[in-house]
């Protein structure tokens, strides 16, 4: 923070995680907030003020946008009279059109060079258990994934069945998705991908489920209450699993326990990730591309998780972040070849401020259902 400047944010507690982190109070529309020195200011229109008070962060002080005036440039220019001062700091994503009318009329914005809430990423104790809780919902949603697999038969084509119908990825997606809801979070973009869509670590899913074939299923519900995200992903088969399969799936899960024995204070992710490509190497599980299409582990190793399902830090070749104690981040090594599908196991870390690691993540390992 440049203390030079009163920062200055716009957007809603369900979308923006800094004002959310700063002020405590979602909504599902935008308002403005400010931050100084002294503490920080949340405008809210009379549709939201009695609830904002309510839920706002101890010290925050919630007022009437009307008291400042009718339009957001209004608003602002008024504050920035009470505020005694023509400067505001910014994060990159403040609207741009918004800035020009403000530059226009005298008001100087300077764009935050780094992250506009760096405390975001060592987690205290109510944080940590909001995303805990998370994961929790998330492993509720991956048991019954696994209740419906044990359920499901194998017809002679080798479609899995349940329920009298063929079981597909759409199928379950909502059983693990309202799962989730009964566990006051919120399932978003679930993926439940089998076979070759497996190979591809963003399709979420679609058509037929087969049986001795990888399904990869990757559950990151936000918590309903908080607003904080869990992740878990797990791979299994229904039936038997082809060897290439069990090969992979044992080298992946090796490269996750090698990785998660490097986490420790003053390391540098990007030495985890390597740490991790190291394990598939060994076991012939080689990265590249062919035809234009990437194979082998051509993800980053993990991500911080919070109010944001992909934050700092980020475990990647490339990245510059050192673990400093506080962070909560995933491990998800995986392997993908279009040929026969891919695997990815994930577990969520936290790093205590002490250096002692704990992984959050309760749900089993296991490739085959029968």
């Amino acid at each position: 923070m440049n203390k030079n400047f009163t920062r200055l944010l716009i957007g809603s507690g369900e979308s923006s995680p800094e004002i959310r982190y700063l002020t405590g109070i979602s909504t599902p529309d935008d308002f403005i907030c400010f931050e100084t020195p002294s503490g920080v200011t949340a405008l809210m229109s009379k549709l939201e003020i009695s609830r904002a008070r309510s839920c706002a962060k101890p010290g925050v002080a919630v007022l009437p946008e009307s008291d400042f005036g009718t339009s957001r440039q209004e608003i602002i220019t008024g504050a920035a009279k009470i505020f005694n001062t023509n400067c505001f700091e910014v994060p990159p994503e403040f609207p741009l059109g918004l800035a020009e009318k403000l530059n226009a009329s005298g008001i100087k914005l300077h764009v935050s060079e780094s992250d506009f809430c760096p405390g975001r990423r060592s987690k205290d104790k109510q944080e940590l258990q909001a995303v805990i809780d998370s994961q929790r919902a998330g492993e509720a949603g991956f048991s019954r994934a696994v209740k419906v697999l044990e359920e499901a038969t194998i017809s002679p084509d080798g479609l899995l069945i349940w329920n009298g119908e063929t079981l597909t990825s759409e199928i379950l997606r909502a059983e693990i998705d309202c799962t989730i809801l009964k566990h006051n979070a919120l399932p978003t973009g679930t993926i439940c991908a089998g076979a070759k869509q497996s190979s591809q670590p963003h399709n979420q899913g679609s058509g037929p489920l087969y049986a001795h074939t990888p399904i990869v299923m990757d559950i990151f519900p936000r918590s309903s209450v908080s607003g904080y995200w869990g992740d878990l992903t797990r791979t299994v088969v229904k039936g038997k699993a082809p060897e290439i399969v069990k090969r992979a799936y044992e080298a992946v899960k090796e490269a996750r326990e090698y990785a998660k024995s490097k986490i420790a204070l003053n390391v540098s992710c990007a030495s985890i990730h390597l740490a991790a490509e190291s394990i598939l190497e060994k076991h012939r599980f080689f990265t590249g591309t062919s035809d234009g299409e990437p194979f082998g582990f051509f993800h980053g190793l993990g991500h911080g998780v919070g109010l944001e399902i992909h934050e700092s830090p980020r475990l990647s070749p490339r990245s510059k972040d050192i673990l400093t104690g506080g962070e909560i981040f995933t491990v998800e090594p995986g392997v993908y070849y279009p040929e026969w599908g891919g695997i990815r196991l994930e577990d969520l870390i936290y790093l205590a401020p002490d250096g002692e690691v704990h992984c959050l993540t309760r749900a089993p390992d296991f490739l085959e259902i029968f």
